[in-house]
């Protein structure tokens, strides 16, 4: 019935648009029946996914050498030349499904997510939005080459480490680094106040008075409302910030001084500050894919699959982008793990959350359509809590899979939930009301004053305990610090979400491992066909705001705490 498409990306990409149009073409203009809507919707679906692969591979490619400037124009050329030819192309089509009142078999949730995405369409914002995404690769590429000379020696800021036992060294670099980011904050303004301007004039052109209730919609955020947030944000300063509070107290009191600068964050007060650097990359991957396999035979089937198909980026370079994350490869059906995994505490923050990611992908699999199972599709709200889920399930078998030992999975483990009460969340919850003011006030966002006097009156209210005296300056410049503000806009909630979440999760687990494995695969296999209560649901866990919920996850976690405190 359709012209037969390119079976892989490697293909596609060779193809010049000529050659593609016509296949957006033949869907945009075809008749859609009950007996046609099946193989239309798998045509669609198909290249949608070569598209989607294509772009990740050259997103890949990118942050793998950031300072390589002909992959990024490769990846640029097909942004300019493919992506945005076809997106008109994408809007007929998806208006032609709705228009059709046909629903394909599981396709009530991804139907209502498109008829979204069409309604929020309109032409002038695809220029406006691929500035915006060029001033976020700007940022990035400027936030992750910062570079600094240290004891005779040009490094990364990255690479330097605020964890040394000595105090007054841990000062001196903690201010090494302010000053050299001192150097950038023009610059990162500049780009700030070019990014206010095209989100709002986004939102305007989409019919919207706020590009926060424009971005809500994007993010398809059907379940909880932007004033649910807010009240979310007033229980974690009621309830979290006094147990987070006691967190920092005794570490204040392990360090033996007066009061918690900034140069003492990193500090636990138990040790010398470091923990077992990651000197062989495959060996942790072989004990890695051991670990799932304790867990479970199916997620060590799935890291299997990564290491045999080399979908795994960990090793540390200096050219490679920060941060990790997971790539899909939606033709494959295969997920690709980035990141730079250095220390005994990274695995547990990027392996074994990516991983989790990454088996979500394995367990969408199956389903038909890109919609169904594409990572992005998935409410962020859940799909944050398979990773965050897996840095509390994974973290228990540290020891037993000979990556450290049994005192040092202690400590990485009593480390990851103190970080995770008060840092972790205090953090989301400042970034998530800084985006709120932010974008409720877009005129006054545009001023740099208002936007770090904003910040230090948030980080004051959530991690008081923290002395910044004499350090207004570098405490009020700290959002633009923060990559989401700059490329990921209003998405850091859901990571608090997720955190509660994945500990109900965790919960499960202590009390019947293999129930609460079902249930959490069960939840990943499900991909964007359910509402976030529902995932949650189906996962064992309950999506709420509830106070005694939140209770019920600081006393399990300090209770986790204070066993593992007698184990080091």
């Amino acid at each position: 019935m359709f012209t037969p498409l390119p079976r892989t990306s490697e293909a596609f990409e060779q193809l010049s648009w000529s050659a593609i149009e016509p296949w957006y073409r033949e869907l945009a203009s075809a008749t859609l029946t009950e007996e046609t809507l099946q193989p239309w919707m798998n045509q669609w679906s198909h290249l949608s996914a070569l598209v989607d692969e294509t772009m990740s591979r050259h997103t890949l490619a990118v942050r793998q050498n950031i300072s390589d400037v002909e992959r990024k124009q490769r990846k640029q050329r097909f942004i300019d030349e493919i992506f945005a030819s076809l997106q008109p192309y994408e809007q007929q089509i998806k208006e032609r499904l709705l228009a059709s009142g046909l629903i394909p078999p599981g396709f009530e949730l991804p139907l209502r997510n498109l008829r979204a995405e069409a309604s929020l369409y309109r032409q002038e914002n695809q220029v406006l939005s691929q500035e915006d995404g060029a001033l976020s690769d700007e940022y990035m590429q400027v936030f992750g080459s910062m570079k600094l000379i240290w004891e005779d020696q040009e490094v990364l800021l990255t690479s330097l480490s605020l964890s040394h036992p000595e105090r007054a060294r841990r000062e001196r670099v903690w201010r090494a680094i302010e000053e050299r980011r001192s150097l950038e904050r023009d610059r990162f303004n500049a780009l700030w106040v070019k990014q206010i301007r095209i989100r709002q004039l986004i939102a305007s052109n989409a019919g919207y008075a706020s590009y926060r209730d424009y971005r809500w919609q994007q993010l398809l955020r059907f379940d909880y409302t932007p004033a649910e947030s807010k009240a979310f944000h007033a229980l974690i300063e009621r309830v979290l910030v006094p147990a987070s509070n006691q967190i920092w107290e005794q570490r204040r009191k392990r360090l033996r001084v007066e009061q918690l600068r900034p140069w003492d964050v990193s500090m636990d007060g138990r040790t010398d500050g470091t923990l077992p650097p990651i000197t062989d990359v495959d060996a942790l991957l072989r004990q890695s894919s051991f670990l799932f396999q304790l867990i479970d035979p199916r997620l060590g089937k799935y890291f299997a699959i990564l290491r045999q198909e080399q979908l795994l980026d960990l090793q540390k370079s200096p050219v490679k982008a920060l941060g990790g994350y997971v790539q899909a490869l939606e033709v494959k059906h295969r997920p690709f793990i980035f990141g730079q995994v250095g220390s005994a505490e990274h695995i547990v923050r990027t392996l074994f959350h990516e991983a989790g990611h990454a088996f979500h992908v394995f367990e969408m699999a199956a389903l038909p359509f890109i919609h169904q199972r594409k990572l992005a599709a998935v409410p962020l709200e859940f799909a944050e809590v398979t990773s965050t889920s897996m840095e509390f399930i994974a973290a228990m078998y540290l020891d037993k899979a000979g990556l450290c030992s049994e005192r040092e999975a202690a400590l990485v483990r009593l480390l990851h939930l103190e970080k995770m009460l008060a840092n972790y969340l205090p953090e989301f919850i400042i970034g998530d009301t800084f985006q709120h003011w932010v974008y409720e006030h877009p005129e006054e966002a545009l001023d740099l004053q208002a936007c770090c006097q904003k910040w230090a009156e948030l980080n004051r209210r959530y991690q008081p305990i923290i002395d910044w005296s004499g350090l207004e300056t570098e405490l009020s410049y700290g959002w633009q610090r923060i990559p989401h503000f700059f490329c990921y806009p209003l998405y850091v909630i859901e990571y608090a979400f997720a955190a509660l979440g994945a500990i109900q999760i965790w919960r499960n687990y202590l009390r019947d491992p293999q129930e609460a494995m079902e249930q959490y695969l069960h939840a990943l296999s499900l991909g964007a066909t359910k509402t976030v209560p529902e995932l949650y649901t189906a996962a064992g866990a309950t999506f709420t705001f509830d106070e005694t919920a939140l209770q019920e996850a600081i006393q399990l976690v300090t209770r986790t705490m204070a066993d593992l405190e007698t184990r080091i």
